[in-house]
């Protein structure tokens, strides 16, 4: 059983505040910490569950490899963080860790879709967040996402699109940085054993497959400038809707993805 872990930052317990700070202080060390011990305790759950092989898709620079799992492989943050430049074939099972919810929850710890300038993104009409998105990816390349950590707003979201998958909810928010968290001991040991549990369930799931063709429609607060929207314009995977709105178009979600991403990607035939 090959497992695919994703990760961000924003819904690590503990983490109440935009990564706005220098590399290699005291607060980037405290932080990778807590970020590498909630990763290191999915990896756990996973070979518990009889992983053959784990493999972390790290979607924001906060994991400290000296301190990673030797038994996972990392692939570290660059943008773009998608799923081409990842290596996300051939695996069974997706597993989140450290996610938050979509822009606009008002429960929700940080939350916020791609980056704060987002009021919403829709994949053929579905509302989603980043976990959304990564799920329909998954479903893509043929396999489930099966368990979710994070705050209590973004485990919510992910039950309400993909029903009844695992949960670790390590703290609960009561607005954009107020949130009752989970010592970091009790947060590895749930996330350790709500991966397990996922992933001894893997039969209960079925991948997420978004039917194809996928417009990725994205709204701004505010408005794109004017070179950017003469540039959705002229291009070939991009339809401009209005001023705030564009959608990107592809044969399925990776594809349209990619493409928000600036990416000049074919989904292989």
């Amino acid at each position: 059983m090959r497992v695919l872990i994703v990760t961000d930052l924003e819904g690590v317990s503990g983490i109440i505040d935009w990564d706005k700070h220098e590399l290699r202080t005291p607060q980037d060390v405290w932080q990778r910490q807590l970020m590498t011990g909630e990763v290191n305790a999915a990896v756990a759950g996973a070979f518990a569950a009889g992983a053959t092989e784990v493999k972390i898709a790290e979607g924001h620079n906060a994991i400290d490899i000296q301190l990673l799992d030797e038994r996972a492989t990392l692939v570290p943050a660059y943008y773009p963080a998608a799923p081409p430049l990842q290596g996300w074939e051939g695996f069974d099972a997706l597993v989140e860790v450290g996610k938050h919810a979509m822009a606009g929850t008002p429960d929700g710890v940080l939350a916020h879709t791609g980056n704060k300038s987002v009021e919403y993104v829709e994949i053929n009409g579905i509302r989603v967040g980043e976990s959304g998105t990564e799920a329909m990816e998954a479903g893509d390349f043929g396999f489930p996402m099966v368990m979710i950590s994070g705050d209590l707003a973004a485990c919510r979201e992910m039950r309400d699109l993909l029903g009844d998958i695992e949960i670790a909810p390590v703290k609960t928010g009561y607005g954009p940085h107020h949130c009752e968290c989970l010592p970091p001991s009790r947060a590895q040991a749930l996330i350790r054993e709500r991966t397990r549990t996922a992933l001894l369930r893997l039969g209960d799931f079925r991948p997420f497959v978004v039917p194809g063709p996928v417009e990725y429609v994205q709204r701004l607060y505010a408005p794109y400038g004017e070179d950017a929207l003469k540039r959705f314009e002229a291009g070939p995977h991009t339809r401009v809707i209005d001023e705030r709105t564009v959608a990107f178009l592809g044969r399925n979600v990776v594809e349209a993805f990619a493409h928000r991403c600036g990416l000049d990607y074919t989904w292989p035939a």
